[in-house]
């Protein structure tokens, strides 16, 4: 029996193909088996082994079985294995265990194959299809640090890994949040400026000291605190000057990371900004979607599903207001 071309690039599936016919042909009345495949833990014993033999002794017996035994069920699956230019010999251990030592020659062909077809072509098949990666975030006008780094190494690498594995990955790098920092930023910008005339670039310079230097303003004049958490407020308004404000500022900073992952080889899609609930509708909407935990279990504890019913009822309702009366400009 020729190895699935569909599972080419694990070994453990084209050997769980053989073992699928093997076992309709051992236990046909027992219905689909699953192949359990495992790769064995002494390396003496073979390569990889299959564990089905206890597992199937236990659901035949008192049935009226022709096995008296694990052991005369594992012979059963090995004597009913197809034909394999995989396998170069099986034996039986313990209560059932089927022992499989590959064939030195299909190893060799494997391995020339992969050479010549590249090894994108082995890529195991998983069943996801489509993932997000959400990694490194460095923080706005402060310089990247270890724990950047750590982030970043192992978020490229999980993408990377997905990526081999033919899943279309969305590699998100999400930087600018409207927290207090940004309001002391954009207020001591102002401050510096308050024409408005200097560009960003221009006005902050180094963007190290420019943050130390609001942060210092920031913890020694109350007044100067209160402008900024204020700055807060209009930024998450989205009042126009001082959305640009932010947009210079992260534009800065994240020109002074660009250089770290140019040299790491690591590519990322920026995701700027925090979610925003702009229109009623929008709002009403995200809260309503935050009870349905809460109307669940009011629907459990009381054994009300009416209440639940209900609930979907006007979701429903809010969704298509929503979508009626607010366009959606982004999405992913």
């Amino acid at each position: 029996m020729a190895p699935d071309l569909q599972s080419a690039g694990s070994v453990k599936q084209q050997i769980a193909k053989l073992f699928e016919e093997s076992l309709r042909t051992t236990v046909p009345d027992e219905g689909d088996v699953e192949p359990a495949i495992a790769p064995c833990q002494n390396p003496k014993f073979g390569d990889y082994q299959c564990n089905n033999a206890m597992g199937l002794w236990s659901r035949v017996k008192g049935k009226g079985t022709q096995f008296r035994g694990p052991q005369l069920i594992g012979q059963a699956i090995m004597k009913n294995l197809p034909p394999s230019e995989m396998i170069e010999s099986c034996t039986i251990a313990g209560p059932g265990f089927v022992n499989i030592t590959l064939s030195r020659h299909w190893i060799a062909e494997s391995i020339q194959k992969m050479l010549v077809h590249t090894i994108e072509t082995w890529a195991p098949a998983i069943p996801v299809k489509r993932a997000v990666v959400d990694f490194s975030s460095p923080n706005i006008a402060k310089e990247m640090h270890v724990g950047n780094l750590r982030s970043t190494i192992i978020g490229d690498t999980l993408a990377r890994m997905l990526e081999f594995s033919k899943v279309e990955v969305l590699r998100r790098n999400h930087v600018g949040d409207w927290g207090t920092q940004f309001g002391m930023l954009i207020e001591y910008l102002f401050e510096k400026f308050p024409s408005g005339e200097v560009s960003g670039d221009q006005a902050i310079g180094d963007l190290q000291a420019f943050y130390k230097a609001s942060k210092q303003r920031f913890d020694s004049d109350p007044a100067f605190k209160e402008r900024a958490q204020r700055a807060v407020v209009s930024l998450q308004g989205g009042e126009e000057k001082y959305r640009k404000a932010w947009t210079e500022i992260c534009e800065i900073s994240r020109r002074g990371y660009e250089s770290v992952y140019q040299r790491l080889g690591v590519q990322l899609e920026e995701k700027i900004g925090t979610v925003e609930l702009g229109h009623p509708d929008e709002r009403l909407l995200g809260f309503h979607l935050l009870q349905f935990p809460e109307i669940v279990e009011e629907a459990c504890t009381n054994l009300l599903p009416n209440i639940l019913c209900e609930y979907l009822y006007n979701l429903s309702e809010d969704f298509t207001r929503f979508y009626t009366n607010c366009k959606v400009r982004d999405y992913v």
